[in-house]
């Protein structure tokens, strides 16, 4: 075979595992994004649904979510240190858990950074800063 054959093939090889690596990348992209999906799509989800909600002990997340939003008390959870989020995350409105977390955005914020499977759904829904949390439904996780 020539220089310029084994050149030639060389080249041919790169192009052939670039092309490879981006369909792989793309592919598992894809897949990944349709399992990352979460019910809840805004604040209205939260309001029009019979579903608890959770809210952090001794914040005044209770009073806003029942003279504000006009959530019912009956529907609300509190729940006392992250660990309990998670767990109430985790196990969800039909198992005793909750559909979502209400909380200040900082204390959100923080939550997410220790449970990655976690995430925020929909927006802020006030200028205050406030946002809610849901689990993703990754039917590989459970």
């Amino acid at each position: 075979m020539s220089t310029l054959g084994r050149g030639v093939l060389i080249i041919w090889l790169f192009v052939v595992l670039i092309i490879q690596s981006s369909y792989t990348a793309s592919l598992t992209s894809i897949l990944t994004v349709q399992q990352l999906d979460t019910s809840i799509k805004g604040i209205d989800d939260l309001k029009n649904s019979d579903a608890p909600v959770g809210f952090q002990v001794g914040s005044f997340a209770q009073d806003y979510m029942v003279n504000e939003l006009n959530i019912s008390r009956s529907r609300l959870r509190a729940l006392g240190s992250p660990k309990e989020y998670a767990k109430a995350l985790e196990l969800g409105p039909k198992k005793g858990g909750v559909m979502a977390i209400v909380d200040e955005r900082p204390y959100v914020e923080l939550f997410l950074s220790t449970y990655c499977k976690i995430a925020v759904a929909g927006s802020d829904f006030t200028s205050r800063g406030w946002g809610f949390v849901s689990t993703f439904k990754l039917s590989y996780l459970t």
